[in-house]
């Protein structure tokens, strides 16, 4: 326990902190590298840190390659293979794999092993690929037969003539020459040879195409000539008030793509979406993922990407990934992630776009400056005393020489700067440097999301939520500013950003992004907070200047004004004051008593609905609607939630047209509150739908009107719904697949009713 909490990096912050309390920063200081030398030069400081990297390493948690429980995995793999279960195999073979080193048995076994699932569950391709890896990574002799027999049936399943006979040839190969195979499984495999060499004879090798990802998207207006990733439609600018920003060119209109852009890097968080892909593409790490060969914890789905992550920057981190560090610092990661990629990109001109982004270092506070200085410099020591880069790598060429900014090159800092420096001045350089992207990440990194599809309960209704899988910098995005009332939305493939208009956009209109505060989910003085603390700036958008939009949010959770429908602000229990015109309410006496009834009956009713006590749990609901429908308007979300619980409950009862009514009056609240255009509303349209094909499937009489008038209303929700899945995400999305496949299960329900 004590190693643990020593080994805790926020607890190294406070006591370093603690002991400093008293630092001032000042404004001469305000410079990466004249605060690094500070830190460099504190021996204390350095001393504190590499009992940080001591007690880190000897705190229990590793994720270096460990051959007592690679065999341990693979054996309970072993075990799921006997039952049959095998998906719950595959997943102890991959474990198996994560732990072994790739020079021992134990590795091949477990791929071997890993094929054999993966035969049995028809999953050809990958089977092959793992038979290769097996093949090439010291399986035991005696036993290769086996996997040229999987991979022979394997290839007759893919229709592959050649490999078929190639595999067949090195089956029997292994008969002529291997005297440990007994004589009745020698009898076996050669009528099975037999068998595959008949069944062989009669395939017809089909010239394949190479098999392509499904294709970026395409920016409107082509890309732009002198803006990387962007749409010719749009222009960068600068000016003494907004800074760097983005405008419209030309007319755009909305659903048109503006940036298709890779990430200059990124890293996937400590999640469990962040487990299902790849580590160098974001890609899904597919059926036979592969392991770092040293450290236990980073997975990629193909070789290629292996080896890529090697080269460019994970042989440096690898060591960090074994003793569990990278989790513990958050931002950090990226800093250190970018900066290597900074060392090996030779795209100069991205370099410097990444050079370019904005510090904000003289609106930091000193005790966040002081945090981040101490982290810059931990990663540099990380890299100088756990590494072998300060030997390897030749500074000059892979970093100060590709700087535009003469400020950021180290050989103009040692002609400038006092001969006290030179001690430790490639420390205090590289630190500098490191901090650098740090402050940048912090104003200008993106998290990398993904729709997920998620079953209730009661497996009838499928809903969407947003999951984070990673931290990334796309340099090129990072130029728009903000508004809480965007006019663009992002989305992601695998780890490309994709950033589309979201309503149209006239010539000169300047094109703003929303960096996380949203005037449709977030009150204004909760924006301004969150803005001013990362980002350091005070937003001054219509949403948080304009009275209308500045009280938006009241409207779906506060009383409403008899007069002007305002959003009231609660002075006691009796009187409430209206934010738009301004007078003073006072309150039915009752009103408060029986609202916070409401409340009760909303929470018994949920509790009767898990207890699947459902005419109990319709009663209070409806009774509790019909208080809050006296107090309330029609959009609170109190309301909204209410109707949503009914519509539940009759859809568990079957009675799937009433449930259908009340979802209906839920998807006019989501969409006042969130807009035409937000997933929340595709999520209730999902839901609507999903009574409504449960309802049409289900009734026996077809020839009603509202059977008729139910399977149009279907058609219409579901276009809609793809309308809106489109602008947010794309076709290559979970979601818009699912919508898609309900289309055309609707189609034969439409032809039998002439519609």
């Amino acid at each position: 326990m004590y190693n643990r909490l020593m080994a805790s990096w926020q607890y190294l912050l406070q006591s370093i902190l603690q002991e400093h309390k008293n630092f001032v920063l000042k404004n001469k200081d305000r410079n990466e590298f004249e605060l690094m030398k500070f830190f460099v030069d504190n021996d204390g400081i350095r001393k504190q840190i590499n009992l940080w990297f001591y007690n880190v390493q000897h705190s229990g948690i590793s994720y270096e390659k460990n051959m007592q429980k690679s065999e341990q995995f693979r054996k309970l793999g072993n075990r799921e293979f006997k039952n049959k279960t095998y998906l719950d195999s595959i997943k102890y073979y991959t474990l198996s794999l994560q732990y072994a080193s790739w020079e021992s048995q134990e590795f091949a076994l477990a791929l071997a092993n890993r094929s054999a699932a993966l035969f049995h569950l028809e999953k050809y391709q990958a089977c092959t690929e793992d038979i290769k890896l097996a093949m090439e990574y010291n399986y035991p002799q005696n036993m290769l037969y086996k996997l040229y027999l999987r991979a022979a049936r394997c290839y007759l399943k893919l229709q592959k003539k050649n490999l078929v006979e190639e595999f067949l040839c090195k089956l029997n190969e292994c008969l002529e020459t291997d005297y440990i195979i007994s004589s009745n499984k020698r009898d076996i495999l050669e009528k099975q040879i037999l068998l595959l060499s008949s069944e062989a004879i009669n395939i017809v090798d089909i010239i394949e195409m190479n098999e392509l990802d499904c294709h970026l998207p395409e920016i409107a207006f082509g890309e732009h000539s002198e803006f990387r990733n962007a749409s010719a439609a749009l222009n960068l600018k600068f000016s003494k008030d907004k800074g760097r920003h983005v405008y419209a060119n030309q007319n755009i209109k909305k659903g048109q793509i503006l940036f298709v852009e890779r990430p200059f890097a990124f890293v996937l968080l400590e999640n469990e979406f962040s487990h299902t892909v790849c580590a160098q593409c974001c890609k899904w790490k597919g059926d036979v993922p592969i392991s770092c060969k040293f450290c236990a914890n980073t997975i990629y789905c193909t070789e290629k990407c292996r080896i890529d992550a090697w080269l460019t920057h994970h042989q440096w981190e690898c060591f960090g990934n074994q003793i569990d560090i990278w989790n513990k610092i958050g931002i950090a990661h990226l800093t250190i992630r970018t900066f290597l990629t900074c060392c090996y990109t030779e795209d100069k001109i991205m370099f410097n776009n990444i050079q370019r982004l904005v510090t904000n270092i003289n609106e930091i506070s000193t005790q966040d400056m002081f945090i981040y200085g101490i982290t810059a410099l931990m990663m540099t020591l990380y890299l100088h005393d756990f590494t072998n880069f300060f030997e390897v790598m030749n500074i000059y060429e892979v970093l100060f020489a590709k700087f535009d900014d003469s400020k950021l090159n180290m050989h103009t800092l040692l002609e400038l700067l006092p001969e006290d420096w030179s001690k430790h001045l490639t420390l205090v350089y590289i630190s500098g440097i490191i901090l650098r992207h740090m402050l940048q990440l912090i104003c200008n990194g993106h998290a990398i999301t993904k729709l997920q599809l998620a079953n209730n309960e009661n497996g009838n209704c499928i809903t969407e939520y947003q999951c984070r899988l990673a931290t990334a910098i796309y340099p090129s995005a990072s130029m728009m500013n903000h508004s809480c009332d965007p006019n663009i939305i992002n989305s992601f493939k695998d780890k490309y950003l994709i950033v589309k208009a979201i309503k149209d956009i006239p010539i000169g209109s300047e094109i703003f992004n929303c960096y996380g505060p949203h005037y449709r989910r977030m009150y204004t003085k909760d924006r301004q907070v969150a803005l001013q603390s990362q980002y350091c700036f005070k937003c001054e958008c219509d949403a948080c200047t304009l009275r209308p939009l500045n009280n938006f949010l009241y409207k779906f959770q506060t009383l409403s004004c008899e007069d002007c429908m305002g959003p009231l602000e609660l002075i006691n229990n009796s009187s409430a004051h209206c934010l738009d015109c301004q007078t003073t309410i006072y309150l039915k006496t009752n009103l408060i008593y029986e609202l916070e009834e409401s409340k009760n009956l909303h929470n018994k009713a949920k509790i009767d609905l898990e207890e699947r006590q459902f005419e109990q749990a319709l009663e209070k609901a409806k009774r509790c609607l019909d208080i809050r429908k006296k107090f309330l308007n029609q959009s609170h979300e109190a309301v909204a939630s209410t109707y949503d619980l009914i519509g539940k409950i009759l859809a568990l009862m079957g009675r799937w047209l009433d449930s259908i009514s009340h979802l209906e009056h839920s998807i006019a609240a989501v969409e006042e509150r969130f807009g035409e255009h937000s997933i929340e509303l595709a999520n209730e349209i999902n839901k609507i739908t999903d009574i409504c094909m449960q309802y049409l499937n289900e009734e026996t009489n077809t020839n009603t009107k509202q059977y008729k008038n139910t399977a149009k209303k279907t058609r219409r929700l579901l276009n809609r719904a793809e309308e809106i899945f489109n602008l947010n995400y794309g076709p290559w999305n979970d979601a818009d697949c699912q919508i898609t496949n309900k289309l055309q299960d609707l189609v034969p329900l439409l032809e039998n009713l002439n519609l």
